[in-house]
């Protein structure tokens, strides 16, 4: 029996989930070169989307986004970082 084949739906799609955020963060880091404006906010974005996907991850395994409690912080870290770089990336661009 292979690996895939011993999933549950659920631990599926967090894997489809980490593949899915880690590519939306190798899509900020590829961008991060030609950039000159908010790479700041790119740099800050690659590292919440990557560890987002890494989080999601270790929620294979524990199959709780809550447990362990490190599993829950460094979740709520990365959600509290995207829409602080939303917020200031709008802001920015009011500005303009």
């Amino acid at each position: 029996m292979s690996f895939v084949q011993t999933l549950e739906l659920d631990q599926i799609f967090n894997l489809a989930e980490g593949v899915l955020w880690i590519s939306i963060a190798s899509v900020f880091l590829f961008r991060l070169r030609h950039m000159q404006q908010n790479r700041d906010l790119s740099i800050a974005s690659v590292i919440a989307f990557a560890l987002f996907g890494v989080s999601d991850f270790i929620e294979v395994s524990t199959r709780a986004w809550y447990q362990p409690l490190s599993l829950f912080i460094l979740k709520a870290c990365c959600v509290v970082t995207l829409v602080t770089v939303f917020i200031l990336y709008s802001r920015r661009q009011k500005a303009k």
